[in-house]
């Protein structure tokens, strides 16, 4: 159900395989929390443009670069509160696993060729996929794959990566009890990390945005929107700063924008709408 992820979101942020030496890996956990994240078809007559509803979202992540490319996985547990009921449920807060996979493969390893071009130092082939499960009466099993090339930003510090994909998803509608195929549609990826060493603290600027074009109609015969996914934030190492040992663990502050969440309409269904600041913080081994 959800349209990206991305909950691609924090780890993310070590996806510029280009810069890491072959055999890099990096593992990490860790836990960030909100209170003012939404779910469409959520709303009340006090919120109507959707209950605000808290999660606890606990995480791991996996990256590592191997000698012709490099594999990212995320998985994220989400766990909101009785705003956001599970199936059944009055009183307790729906559970959901999403999952995120991306794999890139470099050309010029692979051919011995060179993609640089422009404002940017390489182009990889990127494939990867999507899958979530949520216990709500809406019981989502999404499935998503996308593919295409990756273009690596060409920075003197840090790093800037676009995916340009298309993508397809398949997922489920337990309100009206069938499956739905979605249409095939362009979706755009941006991963970030900037160093912010100006200020004299470990601290760093990083995030993703995801764009996802409309993709036919849903399980309720609507017809989809343009989606877009932000979610920048400030990362401070602050097992660097205070204790000698690089991120463990990272503090954060992150601020999710999410605009026609899902693909539905935000001026038609509540809760489509999201403007969520977050804490968190991440041990990396």
């Amino acid at each position: 159900m959800k349209l990206k992820t991305i909950l691609l979101a924090a780890a993310l942020a070590f996806a510029g395989s280009q810069a890491q030496a072959d055999g890099f890996s990096d593992n990490a956990i860790g836990a960030r929390y909100g209170t003012m994240f939404k779910e469409p078809g959520i709303g009340s007559k006090s919120q109507p443009h959707g209950e605000d509803i808290h999660k606890l979202i606990l995480n791991f992540s996996h990256f590592d670069v191997w000698t012709y490319g490099s594999n990212f996985l995320n998985v994220d547990a989400l766990f909101s509160d009785s705003r956001d009921p599970a199936n059944s449920s009055n009183s307790q807060g729906a559970v959901e696993v999403y999952t995120v996979y991306r794999g890139q493969l470099s050309p010029d390893k692979l051919l011995g060729i060179n993609t640089k071009f422009g404002p940017f130092d390489a182009v990889n082939f990127e494939i990867g996929g999507d899958f979530n499960t949520k216990n709500t009466t809406f019981a989502p099993e999404k499935k998503l794959l996308v593919v295409g090339p990756n273009f690596h930003v060409a920075m003197p510090a840090g790093f800037f990566d676009v995916g340009v994909h298309l993508s397809k998803e398949w997922n489920y509608n337990g309100i009206v009890g069938k499956a739905v195929d979605f249409d095939p549609t362009p979706e755009f990826e941006a991963v970030w990390l900037v160093p912010l060493s100006f200020t004299g603290l470990p601290l760093d600027f990083r995030g993703f945005a995801n764009l996802v074009m409309p993709k036919g109609k849903d399980g309720f015969k609507s017809q989809t929107v343009v989606e877009i996914l932000a979610q920048p934030k400030l990362s401070l190492d602050l097992g660097k700063m205070l204790f000698g040992k690089p991120h463990v663990p990272d503090v954060y502050f992150a601020f999710e924008y999410w605009l026609n969440k899902f693909g539905n309409d935000h001026t038609k269904v509540s809760g489509s709408l999201a403007y969520t600041p977050m804490i968190g913080i991440e041990v990396h081994f």
